[in-house]
C-alpha cells in the first residue's frame, strides 16, 4: 500500500510537471517521495530460499511389523499370533516402495524487529497427517525465530525440544531412533539464552500435535508442557540435561449418568544427552527417564482405572531407554554408521487393583501396549543397526542399513507391562535410501 501511494503520488506530479513543462517538482516533493519509498524497500526486504529433496525408499522385512505410514517408521516387530495348526502367522516377510517423505522447505530472512533479526521456516512432506492419508501433504515445520546478540525467541511449529537436533542418531530410517528415541514436532513457544561462547539454557512451553491421536486430554488440562534444557557446545562436544512436565486430564467426567472427573495424568522426563566429534569418528549417545512417553512416539502411554458408580483414575507408564551412535567422519564417498540401542518399559506405579485397566496413548493404539487382561504388551525392545553412506555427488546419494529389531511380549499386567509367556519377535529390515538434495 505504501509503495502504491508513493508511486502514484510521483506519476501525478510528473504528469502535472508534463502538462505544464515550466513547472518543476518541489524539492521537498521529491526527498518525502524518495524517503518514503526508500523506508517501503527497507521494510519490504524478505529473502527467500527454496531447499528440499526426492527421497526413495525401498525396504524389506523378515516379518510383519508395527509401524506408521505404511511401516515407513519401523517401531515394534508382531508378537506371534498362532493359526489352529500351531503356525506363527506374523512370521512372513513384506516388502514396500515409497517416495513420502520427500519434502521442500522454504527459508525466509526478514527485516530487523526490536532490534533482532528475523527468520522463519516452513516445510511439508507428503507423510500425510494420518495413516489413512499417506501420500497427502502434511505440515512439518512453520517455525519463526528473533534473533538478538545472546538471546533467540522461537514461535510455531518446530522439532519437539526433546529432540536434540546436536545429538541425534544418525540411521537411516524415517524413525530417528524411535521408540528408544524421541520423534515429534509440536507447536512452541521456546526461549533460548546464551550464557556465554559455550553454554545455553533453553526454555519451552509445547502443546501436542503430531503422532498423538487424541490432543484432547493434553488441551482439557489447561496447562501446557513446560521443558528446560541446559546445553555445552563446543566445536569437538556437545552434552546437556533436559527435563519436561506435562499434566493430562483425560475426562471431564466419567459413567452414566456422569461425574466430573477432575483426575489429572502428571508426567516427567528427563534427558541427558553427549556427542563427540573426532576424525575419524562422531559418537553420540543417550539415556532417558521418561513418563508418557507415548506422546514422543515411545514404548509407553498412561493408564486408567475404571469401575461402575465413580470416577476414574489415572497412572502414568514409566520408561526407560538408551542408545549409543557411531558415524565414520571422513572427507570420502563412502562412510559407515552403527546404532545401537535398547528401551524398556517399567509400567505404571501404584496400579489400582480390582478395577478395569485401559492403556492410553499412541503406543497403545497401535496395539503395542495393554493393561487389560487376555492382551500383550511390549515388555522391552533392542536395536542393532549397521549403515553405510555413499555420495555419489553433492547432490546423489545412497543410504543402506540393515536394521536388526527384538520386542519381547509378554502377557498384559494392570501396571501395562508384558510379563509371563514372554515371546521374543525378531525382524530385519533391509532399507535403501536414495536422496536427490536441492
Amino acid at each position: 500500500m505504501q509503495v502504491t501511494t508513493g508511486l502514484g503520488l510521483l506519476a501525478a506530479l510528473q504528469m502535472s510537471a508534463q502538462q505544464n513543462p515550466g513547472q518543476k517538482l518541489p524539492s521537498d516533493s521529491l526527498t518525502a517521495i524518495q524517503t518514503r519509498t526508500s523506508e517501503v524497500k527497507k521494510e519490504a526486504a524478505v529473502k527467500v530460499s527454496f531447499y528440499g529433496f526426492i527421497r526413495h525408499d525401498a525396504f524389506y522385512d523378515t516379518r510383519q511389523t508395527i509401524g506408521a505410514g505404511e511401516n515407513i517408521v519401523p517401531l515394534y516387530p508382531r508378537d506371534r499370533a498362532l493359526d489352529i495348526n500351531g503356525v506363527d502367522i506374523n512370521d512372513a516377510p513384506k516388502f514396500h516402495m515409497l517416495s513420502v517423505v520427500s519434502r521442500a522447505g522454504i527459508n525466509v530472512k526478514g527485516p530487523e524487529v526490536l532490534g533482532a533479526k528475523t527468520n522463519g521456516i516452513l516445510e511439508a512432506e507428503f507423510f500425510g497427517a494420518t495413516e489413512g492419508g499417506i501420500n497427502e501433504l502434511r505440515l512439518r515445520h512453520a517455525y519463526v525465530t528473533l534473533d538478538w546478540e545472546k538471546t533467540q525467541l522461537g514461535i510455531g511449529q518446530y522439532w519437539h525440544p526433546m529432540v536434540i537436533l546436536d545429538c541425534l542418531p544418525n540411521v537411516v530410517n524415517y524413525s530417528t531412533g524411535s521408540p528408544i528415541f524421541a520423534l515429534n514436532r509440536n507447536p512452541q513457544i521456546r526461549l533460548t539464552q546464551k550464557l556465554n561462547d559455550h553454554f545455553k539454557v533453553i526454555a519451552a512451553i509445547n502443546s501436542q500435535r503430531d503422532f498423538t491421536p487424541n490432543t484432547a486430554p493434553y488441551r482439557d488440562s489447561g496447562v501446557p508442557s513446560s521443558h528446560l534444557q541446559f546445553q555445552y557446545k563446543s566445536s569437538k562436544f556437545v552434552a546437556g540435561i533436559a527435563g519436561q512436565y506435562e499434566v493430562l486430564r483425560p475426562q471431564l467426567s466419567s459413567g452414566n449418568p456422569p461425574i466430573v472427573n477432575n483426575e489429572t495424568v502428571k508426567s516427567f522426563t528427563a534427558l541427558a544427552y553427549a556427542r563427540v566429534i573426532t576424525k575419524p569418528l562422531m559418537i553420540s549417545a543417550s539415556a532417558m527417564m521418561a513418563q508418557n512417553a507415548a506422546s514422543l512416539v515411545m514404548l509407553g502411554g498412561f493408564i486408567g482405572y475404571s469401575t461402575p458408580g465413580t470416577y476414574d483414575l489415572y497412572r502414568t507408564m514409566n520408561t526407560r531407554s538408551a542408545w549409543i551412535d557411531f558415524q565414520q567422519t571422513t572427507d570420502k564417498k563412502v562412510a559407515f554408521g552403527l546404532y545401537a540401542g535398547i528401551v524398556k518399559n517399567r509400567g505404571a506405579d501404584d496400579p489400582v487393583e480390582g478395577r478395569t485397566a485401559t492403556t492410553y496413548g499412541v503406543t497403545s493404539s497401535w496395539g503395542a501396549v495393554s493393561a487389560t487382561p487376555g492382551g500383550r504388551s511390549v515388555d522391552q525392545l533392542w536395536r542393532v543397526v549397521p549403515r553405510v553412506d555413499w555420495s555419489l555427488s553433492k547432490t546423489i546419494k545412497l543410504r543402506f542399513e540393515v536394521e536388526n529389531t527384538v520386542a519381547k511380549w509378554g502377557d498384559a499386567q494392570s501396571n501395562g507391562r508384558g510379563i509371563g509367556n514372554e515371546f521374543n519377535a525378531r525382524n530385519n529390515r533391509f532399507h535403501l535410501a536414495t536422496f536427490f538434495m536441492f
